[in-house]
């Protein structure tokens, strides 16, 4: 399982799990000492909004009552809506990076490994763009009513 999170000024660090992931992998190798170590020391004036993909870990009673604890709000996310978070095109910036590595990678440690030192590569121009276009996006989902859009 591989875990990152972006917002138009940073990148935080990415971190890969071994096997599927569970609620409590979930606080204790991403939330805590990543999401909410940033959130507290984030420089905004107010903590930032956190926005996850709905998957089960997500949504389980330890870690939603983790995040309150923590005062971390999270942005409201319908489950079967149009995926318009920007990351999902970094995952594919990364998986083509990799795709092209020469040699290719042959194990699963050569795999993550990759992935890290690709992810470090994403540049804060490339996320901007990607979240500069956050409302053409938007746009393009309600001219299509929730229907296909192109991106």
């Amino acid at each position: 399982m591989v875990w990152g999170c972006i917002s138009h000024d940073c990148k935080l660090d990415l971190v890969t799990i071994r096997g599927n992931l569970t609620g409590d992998q979930y606080m204790r190798h991403v939330l805590e000492p990543v999401v909410v170590t940033h959130f507290d020391n984030h420089p905004l004036a107010t903590r930032p909004v956190y926005m996850d993909d709905n998957a089960r870990p997500h949504r389980s009673r330890a870690v939603v009552d983790y995040l309150q604890n923590n005062a971390v709000t999270t942005l409201p996310w319908p489950a079967m809506s149009p995926d318009l978070n920007p990351l999902e095109h970094v995952w594919d910036i990364l998986g083509r990076r990799i795709q092209a590595l020469q040699p290719p990678v042959q194990t699963l440690r050569e795999l993550e490994a990759a992935l890290h030192r690709e992810w470090l590569q994403v540049t804060r121009e490339q996320i901007r763009r990607l979240t500069g276009g956050m409302r053409r996006r938007v746009d393009a989902v309600i001219r299509a009513r929730g229907g296909f859009t192109r991106y």
